[in-house]
Parts: structure tokens; sequence; C-alpha cells
């Protein structure tokens, strides 16, 4: 398997072009899907669509917000709760152990749903591929994400500060920024999943061994 350029500021900085690329999709998907959410059957496909947009946004293209609608996300959506039901269940047994294999295991099992969605495995094959994946780059996902965080925390802080001129002036600047920043961080995981998934499928594989774990 190639070895991966996965890095923390190469990867905001392509975050950020592609959720500035998407930010008019993503909005007209979000509206869709808010829309929507009240017809039955319907509601769990779009879900699943929404769930999955890292794995769209990965191809590089501008998507269609149409693609929420897309027959496939209804396929087989028990294998989407079960995946989700696993990776509640195995996150939450990690909080037992004092938060820290909590956030290992939700970074393992970070590429799980695309892979799912995408390549239509099992939950547990989906869950057993994000994990190798995964493997040897858990601190570089965590330090993006950090990374992220932080810097949103200071626009929340700045649209706080300045929004003490009026009430609807500080509703709106916190929609703003929480407009602007979810595309954002949809962007890193395309990135991700592109990188430590995406881009191995048609590279030799090694043994997990072979890697550098975390």
């Amino acid at each position: 398997m190639e070895k991966t350029n996965l890095q923390v500021i190469p990867t905001i900085q392509e975050a950020i072009q592609i959720g500035i690329k998407n930010l008019p999709s993503l909005i007209a998907a979000a509206a869709m899907y808010v829309l929507t959410i009240w017809i039955p059957y319907i509601n769990v496909g779009t879900t699943i669509a929404m769930q999955s947009i890292p794995g769209k946004l990965a191809n590089g293209e501008i998507i269609s917000p149409l693609f929420i609608f897309d027959e496939k996300y209804r396929h087989d959506f028990s294998a989407f709760f079960l995946l989700c039901g696993f990776i509640y269940m195995v996150t939450l047994v990690g909080f037992f152990f004092m938060i820290i294999p909590a956030i290992v295991i939700s970074i393992s099992m970070s590429l799980a749903i695309y892979i799912l969605v995408d390549f239509d495995k099992s939950p547990t094959e989906a869950m057993k591929l994000s994990n190798q994946a995964t493997s040897g780059h858990k601190w570089t996902i965590f330090g993006i994400n950090l990374v992220m965080c932080v810097v949103v925390g200071i626009l929340f802080f700045i649209a706080g500060l300045i929004g003490q001129i009026a009430d609807i002036v500080d509703t709106i600047l916190t929609l703003a920024v929480a407009i602007c920043v979810i595309p954002f961080f949809l962007g890193a995981d395309a990135v991700i999943y592109r990188e430590l998934y995406l881009k191995t499928l048609e590279a030799p594989e090694v043994t997990v061994e072979e890697k550098e774990v975390v």
C-alpha cells in the first residue's frame, strides 16, 4: 500500500477549498433535507446521504444537492443503522476507560460510514477497513480536527464580541459562522477519506503490522 501524504495544514487548506466550492450545494442539500425529513422512508435515505457527504466530496467535483434523493441511499439502510449502533456501543465502552480510548475509537471508525455506503460493505467489514486505513494516522487526524476546532472557536468568539452590539446581530453572525464552518469539516473528512482509503484501493496490500500504529 502506498504511503499517504496526509498532513495537518495541507489538509485544512484543501478542506477550505472544498468547502467554499461546494458551499451553495451543501446549503441547498441541507434545505431540501429539512423540507423532506417528514416524509417516511425517503427521510431514511436522505439522512444516510447527509451522513455520507464527505464520500461525495472526496472525488473533488462540485456535488449536486439532489444527490440526497439517490435510491442507493435507501438500498440497505439496515446495515447503516447497525453500523451506527456498533460504533456507538464501542465508543461508549471507551468512555469508561478515561475518555481517551473513546477518542481513539471514534477516529478509528471515522471512515466506516463512507466505506459502507460507497462500497456496499457489511457493518463489521466497514469498521475493520476504517480501522486499518486510519492505523498510524490517528495523531494526524486528531491534529487536523483540533486545529479546525480551535479556529472555529476563535471565529465564534469574535462573532460573539461583535454580536454584543445587538441580539439580532449576534444571532446572524453565529448562524453565518456555523453555516460556513460545517462545509470545511466535511471537506477535511473528504480529504482524509481520499488519502487514507480511496488512494490505496489499487495499491498492493500490506499487513497492518507494517504500518506505524498510534
